[in-house]
């Protein structure tokens, strides 16, 4: 058991965990769009911004690791080990990193380095571009040549701007 699990915590991640990774990434970056789209026309203090997302984040940390515990259970009929319990929290780190470039921003807001409306305005520019560029990532990790990795970004980034587009509609 502890060899498996030294090969599995090693250098050569298998690739439907790789896969799982980057699945996080995405939906933790879309979950993070749609939550500035949601917020941006109500909310109008860098305290209540900066509470709503990281309750966001911190709602998905916790279904996240909820899930993996459940699904660990059910399926290999024990819980985490140590190492599992350091893939889930690697596994999160992605959310985590969705979070920090708006905070940073709410956070100068606060300081009065800039207004909160341009916070939102420029945490949802960079939270698209990490979309198109994990498109782009995934496809070049793919073997893909650069012009279908260009496809890939670009469809990540699409479904980044129909959930923007799909808030903007609805406010």
């Amino acid at each position: 058991m502890v060899a498996e699990d030294a090969q599995e915590w090693g250098s050569e991640v298998p690739a439907h965990q790789r896969a799982e990774r980057l699945s996080h990434a995405l939906y933790g970056l879309i979950i993070v769009t749609a939550t500035l789209m949601a917020e941006r026309s109500h909310v109008t203090e860098v305290s209540d911004a900066l509470g709503l997302l990281l309750g966001t984040a911190l709602v998905l940390l916790l279904a996240h690791t909820y899930s993996a515990v459940m699904a660990e259970r059910a399926v290999e009929g024990h819980s985490l080990g140590s190492v599992g319990r350091r893939i889930v929290v690697e596994d999160n780190v992605p959310v985590l990193i969705a979070i920090v470039a708006p905070a940073v921003l709410f956070i100068l807001a606060g300081a009065e380095v800039m207004s909160l409306r341009d916070a939102y305005t420029v945490s949802i520019v960079v939270s698209l571009m990490a979309l198109f560029g994990l498109g782009l990532y995934a496809g070049r990790t793919t073997s893909m040549g650069w012009w279908p990795s260009i496809l890939s970004g670009a469809a990540a980034g699409t479904i980044g701007l129909v959930v923007v587009a799909f808030e903007a509609f609805f406010e």
